[in-house]
């Protein structure tokens, strides 16, 4: 059974590439060519029901994002745009003199190496998670975040499947490799 493209309306065609399971699944192969566009169209990236931000590989930083992004993260656009993903994250390691995706904490960060993969091999990762040291209002506090990720002609999608506050811990320390404050 043909579905509507949740951008433009128009049935998907049975012909149309299948990506079960994938970020764009409900959107048709016309519109997704539309997303790499830049500008892109803000509808496009709407149109998928979760925060996703639009990224670019060389330098890595988001192009945009929708707004359950800026609402999950109580950011404005301007705070997103230009900028990388770990900022956007707030993780600890973005704020380093290294810097997002530099730092020597970020070697073995699950979600930067699967957004890097992504680029790289224009595979897809799925549920890809890692507890992500924080700092909000100078506080440090663990997030778990789960991601996906899809590559759209030279930029990559990247979805947040899951962004939850861990649990409380008395001493916050940063732990080598991204993984997780102790």
């Amino acid at each position: 059974m043909a579905l509507p493209c949740k951008v433009c309306g128009k049935e998907i065609a049975p012909d149309d590439p299948p990506r079960r399971g994938s970020i764009t699944h409900e959107i048709c192969a016309a519109c997704i060519a539309r997303v790499s566009a830049v500008p892109c169209d803000p509808g496009l990236l709407e149109a998928i029901d979760a925060p996703v931000l639009l990224m670019q590989g060389n330098p890595r930083q988001v192009v945009t994002a929708n707004q359950k992004t800026l609402a999950l993260f109580g950011k404005e656009l301007r705070e997103v745009e230009d900028h990388r993903g770990g900022q956007v994250f707030d993780c600890i390691h973005s704020f380093t003199e290294a810097g997002c995706g530099k730092d020597v904490n970020c070697e073995n960060c699950k979600i930067k190496n699967a957004i890097v993969d992504t680029f790289t091999t224009a595979q897809s990762h799925h549920g890809v998670s890692a507890e992500l040291p924080t700092r909000k209002a100078k506080e440090i506090k663990t997030y778990t975040l789960q991601i996906s990720t899809e590559k759209v002609g030279d930029l990559a999608l990247v979805k947040v499947d899951r962004y939850e506050a861990g649990p409380e811990k008395n001493e916050m320390r940063a732990e080598p490799g991204c993984s997780r404050v102790v």
